[in-house]
Order: structure tokens, then C-alpha cells, then sequence
């Protein structure tokens, strides 16, 4: 295939090896590996119903409220587009349906604030 063999000769090895190394990195990286995305070991969750949208602009939220099953609004920031816009969530509000945030909490020198990394539709 292109004059590549799978039997790598002794010269040919330390590149077979490095190209197998390229492809593995670029695969973890591709699928969330890399150090720009969040490791979803860190977020935290909550689900619930859309109570306030405030937009940054078109694509982006800069503050949503959303009541959980226990009643507990839960207010949150994002840092650039987190999967739905303001609009969408809008929509969300309107016809009463939940929202899934995925998000973690940064603290400062003189409050917290949980940052939205990733919006989704909650399964009924």
C-alpha cells in the first residue's frame, strides 16, 4: 500500500514506529485527549428546567438559571459556546424542557461560580 509494508525493515522500523506513535496521539487528541479539553472526570452535572437566560451574544451564553428537581436554581457562567445558544435555550424555557449541564466549579480569591462547559437535551 503507497510502497509501505507492514514489515518494517531495521531501517525502515524507528519510522513505522514513530508514524504508529503520530496516529495514537492524533486519535486521543481527536477524541478529547488533549489538555484543551475537559476531562470529564472533573465536571459535575445537573439537570433541570430553564429558568433565565442571559446572552453574551448570538452564540453565547453569559448566564443561565436552571431549577433542578429539588427546586435548587442553580446559576451558571460559560467561557465561549457551550453546544446551545441563548435562542435554543430559550426554546428550552418556552416549552419546558430539561437541560443537561455539564460544568465545574472555579474558585477565586473572593467567590466561586459554576462555569457551563456543555449543554445537552436530558432524556424523558
Amino acid at each position: 500500500l503507497w510502497g509501505l509494508s507492514l514489515r518494517p525493515s531495521a531501517s525502515g522500523y524507528g519510522l513505522f514506529i514513530g508514524a504508529a506513535a503520530v496516529l495514537v496521539l492524533a486519535l486521543a487528541w481527536g477524541c478529547g485527549g488533549g489538555s484543551g479539553s475537559p476531562d470529564r472526570g472533573e465536571l459535575k452535572q445537573v439537570q433541570g428546567l430553564v429558568v433565565e437566560v442571559v446572552a453574551r451574544n448570538i452564540d453565547e451564553v453569559e448566564t443561565l438559571g436552571v431549577r433542578d428537581a429539588d427546586g435548587r436554581v442553580w446559576t451558571f457562567t460559560t467561557q465561549g459556546y457551550a453546544g446551545f445558544t441563548p435562542g435554543h435555550l430559550r426554546e428550552h424555557q418556552l416549552f419546558g424542557d430539561r437541560v443537561v449541564v455539564y460544568f465545574r466549579e472555579e474558585s477565586g480569591p473572593e467567590d466561586s461560580r459554576l462555569v457551563a462547559v456543555r449543554f445537552a437535551d436530558a432524556r424523558n
